[in-house]
Order: structure tokens, then sequence, then C-alpha cells
């Protein structure tokens, strides 16, 4: 059974790191949550590894800067990884393969045009095509534009399906919270590519490559003494599962609204069970309000 716990802090004893994921946990998108720096900082103060691991299609840079701009302490942060950081490193060292080889023409979708550039970085082994054709080996999908409605893409995914190329989906969140509900990510427009028949290579949390980038940092520490803390049943509960770790659900974040303020344990209780089960989720070890 899930145990209940109102801070962070009486996890100390049975834990060495703590993988926080970033959006749900730390912040709404918009603003830290009122008690994240704390526990934040906490955790550093018990001399604890605290790693971010997020399912976002941007390298890491870019969102530990996002962190530490939300007011959040960073400094004691062991590494932040983000499944754009992963996909980025696997592409350039060749671990990353479709149809026998390293993909390295690709069309990318993204929230903003720089985004992919800024992706690319110094990357001299991908080449960014403007447009979909017969020299584009994969599309990479690392975000959706806010404000637009997924058949939008349609005309791009219909050119993908007709030369057969793998999308590449490097945030497989669905919907992501921001302040006043949710908001379409990509996962959503992945999901809408598998359903035209197109291939979709998965690349984030629940996939186990992503944590690899923190399991292979913590070969030292049992892997019943590291905690992934998250929002999403779907994605950190599922991924720690998956990679044997241990859990604990943040119910104020995507699920938030799924949770009566002034639910008891018992309809605490049966509302996570009601969402593991129709997410494939095993229960997790335990849940938290807020990140605190």
């Amino acid at each position: 059974m899930t145990r209940l716990i109102s801070s962070v802090s009486s996890l100390l004893s049975q834990f060495d790191v703590f993988i926080l994921d970033q959006w749900g946990v730390l912040h709404n998108g918009t603003t830290a949550y009122p008690d994240a720096a704390a526990a934040m900082n906490t955790l550093f103060a018990a001399e604890r590894r605290v790693y971010v691991l997020s399912n976002s299609g941007k390298r890491a840079d870019v969102n530990l800067s996002r962190i530490a701009d939300k007011g959040l302490p960073v400094n004691g942060l062991r590494r932040v990884v983000t499944s754009g950081e992963a996909l980025w490193e696997d592409l350039r060292d060749g671990r990353l393969q479709t149809g026998g080889t390293v993909p390295q023409r690709l069309h990318v979708l993204c929230g903003q045009p720089e985004d992919a550039a800024a992706w690319r970085a110094d990357a001299t082994e991908f080449e960014l095509a403007d447009s979909i054709d017969e020299t584009v080996d994969a599309v990479l999908l690392m975000g959706v534009a806010d404000g637009i409605a997924l058949s939008d893409y349609d005309t791009v995914l219909a050119a993908a399906r007709r030369f057969q190329l793998p999308l590449i989906c490097s945030n497989p969140d669905r919907q992501s919270p921001r302040p006043g509900g949710l908001v379409i990510s990509p996962g959503a427009l992945a999901d809408r590519y598998e359903g035209l028949g197109g291939h979709v290579i998965w690349y984030g949390k629940p996939e186990p490559e992503v944590f690899g980038a923190v399991l292979r940092d913590c070969r030292d520490v049992p892997r019943d003494r590291i905690l992934m803390v998250g929002d999403s049943l779907e994605h950190d509960i599922a991924g720690a599962q998956r990679v044997g770790v241990r859990s604990l659900f943040v119910r104020g974040g995507l699920h938030e609204t799924q949770f009566p303020p002034d639910a008891d344990e018992a309809v605490i209780a049966a509302t996570i069970d009601r969402l593991r089960d129709s997410r494939h989720a095993a229960a997790p070890d335990f849940s938290i309000h807020f990140f605190c």
C-alpha cells in the first residue's frame, strides 16, 4: 500500500539519492511551488544526492536556468538530466539507431523556432532540415507551440508517413501543468502519429534509457536507496518501477484536480488506485500533497 507522508524529511533515513521531476514537483511551468525550495534545501543539508530528471525536449542547461530563474536553489544539485539531453548524448555517441543507422538529418518540431538550433548546439554530427523530403532520416518532436491544435500538425505528419520516417519523441508527456489547468504536450502529438500508422520512438520517462543517465552516476547506491519524486503515475512512478527504484507520488501536480482538498486517507488511497489502474502502474511507495 502507498504510505501517505507530510514531509520529505521523514524519508531521509531511507534514501541516499532523490531524483526530482521538474514540472508538477518543483514548479507549475510559471512559478515555483511554495515549499519546493525549502524541501530541496532539506535534502542538500542532509547531504543527499539530488538530481532533476525531466521529460523536457530541451537541453539540460536550459532547464537548469529555468529552475534557477524561478528562485529555486540549484547549487546543491548533482545534475539536471532531461530527455532531450539524454537523446542528444545517445545520438552523438551512436547509441540510438533507426533502421540500423544513426539518424543524422532531422526535421524538428518544437515550441519556438530557436529551440531546434539550441538543442543541436555544436554537434556537427546532426543536420537540421527545414522541411521533410527524401533526405530526412527522422522527425524529432521536442515540443509543441502554445495555443496550437494537434490537427494543425497533420500536414507535416502526413509527409512523415509518406516517407516512412520514424518520429523521435523526446518528451512523452501528454499534458503538463500550468497555472489554471493543463496544456497539451508532445506525447499527445506522438500518439496522433501512431494513430496514423507512424512509428514513434519514445524517449523519456518511463523508458529506462533516460533513467540510465542518473543511475550510471549512482552505481554505488543500492536501487532501494534511490527515490523518484514525481507527479505522473504514467511516467515518473511507472518509470521508477521499471528500473527498480522506489517512488514518491506528488498529488498536487498533474492530477491535482482528482484529489478534493478535504479528501481523507481513504479517498486519497482509492483515487490513487483508480488512477494507477488506468495508467498501468503499480502503487507508488509513498504519496505527498505537494513536495515539501
